[in-house]
């Protein structure tokens, strides 16, 4: 009888142990365990950076001095990922086995991903496109599942999500959208790319109005005085800087010749706007810190480089 009271002792020692363990060890970006990744869902300079943060369907990973780490904890599938001052907005999927609601709806980290407040339509939508205001936080939606909080369209919060209003996107004449982009700081400004040019509203996307005629935009991020964009022209890739108040652009070059494949995302350093870091159709990601004179590779299909 000793004994096995002796036996359930140590059994339960060991229990308490493993749980104290578990829980001490606390999110934070270690050593890179995982080098591959598939899909990339965004990337932003979160939390002011310097470091810059790319969302991909197994978590999140950080770029910084000492090269790349990996988020040990909390490896959600982050869809529509978008850096803020304070963090990032975001919508998608929980990692397996989580207790969390299937879709994420719209959520806000101030942690790095550590944990995320639940915004608004937690366990209802799942949006591929969103787009955030780095220092206003405006948060602006395409919904493309109707539910009973939100029809389909283009709707926007100045709220952080807890209300909603619907933009009617008048004379938006496309159907191919790349992105939605917010600008970092005037509510009212929200920037769309599309197969026809790169389209602009001042009025909350009430209505837009034809930027330029670039042709294919694949992506579209906007800064304070302007932005850039990176779109096909005659299968060829290109990236551009463009301002508001002119109609002045300059094609920034491109790394390996410009023979890259389409670029599927676009994050400008929020505190130096020479530092561009663009990711590609298939994965590869480039970073330059003299607007586009010398570029580093981040990534190369997938595989991070060490």
């Amino acid at each position: 009888m000793n004994k096995i009271k002796i036996l359930v002792g140590l059994m339960s020692l060991v229990a308490i142990m493993s749980a104290c363990n578990k829980e001490s060890e606390s999110y934070s970006f270690d050593k890179v365990k995982n080098s591959k990744f598939e899909h990339l869902h965004g990337l932003g300079y979160i939390n002011g950076g310097p470091e810059i943060v790319i969302s991909t369907h197994d978590g999140l990973y950080e770029y910084g001095e000492g090269g790349w780490k990996e988020a040990n904890s909390e490896k959600h599938d982050y869809m529509g990922f978008q850096a803020i001052r304070e963090g990032f907005f975001s919508s998608g999927h929980p990692e397996p086995g989580s207790n969390y609601k299937n879709p994420l709806g719209l959520v806000k980290s101030t942690e790095k991903g550590a944990s995320f407040d639940q915004l608004a339509f937690y366990g209802e939508i799942d949006f591929h496109y969103l787009a955030a205001g780095y220092e206003s936080k405006v948060i602006y939606v395409l919904n493309e599942i109707p539910t009973k909080g939100m029809s389909t369209g283009l709707h926007y919060s100045t709220d952080e999500g807890t209300t909603w209003k619907e933009s009617s996107m008048k004379e938006f004449n496309s159907e191919f959208i790349s992105n939605l982009a917010a600008h970092p700081t005037r509510k009212e400004m929200i920037a769309i790319g599309s197969k026809e040019g790169l389209f602009l509203s001042e009025d909350y996307g009430e209505k837009f109005s034809l930027f330029n005629e670039a042709k294919m935009v694949t992506y579209v991020t906007l800064t304070d005085a302007g932005g850039f964009y990176a779109n096909l022209e005659n299968e060829k890739v290109m990236l551009t800087s463009f301002a508001l108040d002119s109609d002045q652009e300059i094609e920034i070059q491109l790394p390996n010749n410009q023979q890259i494949e389409p670029i599927a995302f676009i994050a400008v350093n929020p505190n130096n706007p020479k530092e561009i870091v663009i990711a590609t159709h298939n994965n590869d990601i480039y970073l330059t810190k003299d607007e586009g004179l010398n570029w580093k590779t981040l990534a190369e299909s997938g595989e991070l480089a060490k």
